[in-house]
């Protein structure tokens, strides 16, 4: 079996919260981003990644901040259901459905 290593950022992990917490409640939010937190590493976005977002070209501030988080922790690949707002990445952009299929783990 293949073993799959997951990062995020602290934005991802905040959005995630505020969304949960809107449909499930407040303790309910919490318990399942505890949960989360088992699967996977909160990796830190520092000043430099936020003053690259804003001075980027996306149109999208926090694919910026999630792109260049990934960039300064050399994460090769980033997740996500928007891959046309990573047009110009360094990076491979792929959708969960798709790295799953490419990696054969489904």
């Amino acid at each position: 079996m293949k073993k799959l290593e997951l990062f995020t950022s602290p934005l991802i992990i905040a959005n995630t919260f505020y969304i949960l917490r809107k449909q499930i409640g407040n303790d309910s939010a919490k318990n399942a981003i505890r949960k989360l937190r088992i699967l996977l590493h909160v990796i830190d976005s520092s000043e430099s990644v936020i003053d690259k977002a804003l001075n980027s070209d996306f149109s999208d501030f926090e694919d910026a901040v999630q792109y260049y988080t990934a960039l300064e922790h050399e994460i090769p690949v980033i997740l996500t259901r928007n891959i046309r707002d990573y047009k110009k990445a360094s990076v491979i952009v792929q959708t969960p459905e798709t790295f799953l299929v490419t990696k054969q783990l489904i």
